[in-house]
């Protein structure tokens, strides 16, 4: 089972949280496509105009173990997410009404020829602290969807941007959207 976070970012919130994720000095970003078949390190977390939301999180010292996956339908290569010791990092977006939530995911082992193989402890362990760390330093946020009672974290704009707006979590729990009537 895999471990995660999910939050909203307002586009003011994503350069703290781009600040908060360089505070691991052994983190690097990675684009999470690639059109070469090479790994490509990024500069920042911050979402850019026609830039992918996936990137993924990985450390220094694992760079070696990440492959790229071709996918040959899209001619284009992908991390090897789920046996590699990476965090995917999909980006929030954000338009006038809405903010798409982010997320933070991992998984700490995976199957492969019918046995479980886990990644490294230490990478588990990392990854475990940049998602425990994500949470206490995010505002929590609860709401209701029917029945149920679910956890987000928000960043301090979008958490003010969320109530400004009277805004509330739709879509499944994917957006949080001003209500058009």
């Amino acid at each position: 089972m895999g471990r995660q976070v999910n939050f909203f970012l307002h586009t003011k919130d994503q350069p703290n949280f781009d600040t908060l994720l360089k505070s691991w000095d052994n983190l690097v970003l990675l684009s999470y496509k690639s059109f070469n078949g090479e790994l490509s390190i990024l500069q920042d977390s911050i979402l850019k105009s026609g830039q992918d939301l996936r990137v993924c999180l990985a450390r220094q010292e694992d760079l070696k173990d990440i492959k790229l996956e071709y996918i040959t339908t899209k001619k284009y290569w992908l991390v090897d997410s789920l046996r590699c010791p990476v965090i995917e990092f999909d980006r929030c977006y954000c338009t006038d009404s809405t903010i798409g939530r982010g997320r933070l995911y991992f998984q700490p082992k995976y199957v492969a020829d019918m046995q479980w193989v886990e990644k490294p402890h230490d990478f588990v362990v990392w990854a475990d602290n940049i998602i425990k760390t994500v949470r206490k330093k995010l505002k929590k946020y609860k709401h209701q969807m029917g029945p149920f009672t679910y956890t987000e974290y928000l960043g301090e704009n979008a958490s003010l941007w969320l109530r400004e707006n009277d805004a509330e979590v739709q879509s499944a729990g994917a957006v949080l959207a001003v209500d058009k009537k």
